[in-house]
């Protein structure tokens, strides 16, 4: 009994690891050659903690008789910390549907034995918090980004970085059609980068 645990933790752990050791690959695949994406150190805690979170929850969770009671738990879940985090925006439409859904999972726990529907509705709740973790760590913006009719830059989304200041921009060269320079600067470096017909050809961060 004593070993299932600490399998269980060692397969988790395991997961993080691969993911966020695959985490610069996919960030390439996404990038297809017309961006350049620099994830910060928080982008790497939220994937790591979403992959270990996923794995708990697939391992606890007893799908061959808890799959309803699961199932329920994660978009109850998800739905609630997905409306809570973007309740200024979008979040007011999910949040309503979470609550709903967190409803319905009570009244499902009520009626099936407490062995199955513990581990069912633990395991499923930390499916779907990971899960928006999971969504939060992959949708990182990108530092410089071609178009084919221009380019454009981000800022970064995590305060604390050494990036409070940040200024950008983009511009054609006059001549040349879909060839276009940019440039953003930091508190602590400056981003240069070239564009030429949709693609980034050239890209350098140099300190400050």
């Amino acid at each position: 009994m004593r070993s299932r645990p600490v399998r269980i933790v060692a397969i988790a752990i395991a997961a993080a690891v691969v993911a966020i050791l695959a985490f610069p690959a996919f960030l390439s695949l996404r990038a297809a050659g017309s961006a350049v994406f620099e994830p910060e150190r928080m982008d790497f805690v939220l994937l790591a903690a979403a992959a270990f979170g996923i794995a708990i929850g697939v391992q606890v969770v007893p799908w061959r008789g808890g799959r309803r009671i699961a199932l329920l738990a994660v978009f109850a879940s998800a739905a609630l910390l997905f409306g809570f985090m973007a309740m200024f925006s979008i979040g007011l439409a999910v949040l309503p549907l979470g609550i709903v859904l967190l409803v319905v999972l009570f009244r499902a726990l009520r009626r099936a034995p407490g062995y199955l529907t513990r581990p069912a509705a633990l395991g499923g709740a930390a499916i779907g918090y990971a899960a928006v973790l999971l969504y939060l760590a992959l949708i990182v913006p990108a530092t410089a980004e071609c178009f084919p009719n221009g380019a454009g830059t981000s800022s970064g989304r995590w305060r604390g970085s050494g990036q409070q200041q940040y200024t950008g921009g983009a511009s054609g060269i006059g001549g040349q059609p879909g060839v276009f320079t940019g440039y953003a600067q930091y508190s602590d470096s400056v981003v240069t980068f070239r564009c030429e017909g949709g693609r980034m050809v050239e890209f350098q961060r140099t300190a400050r």
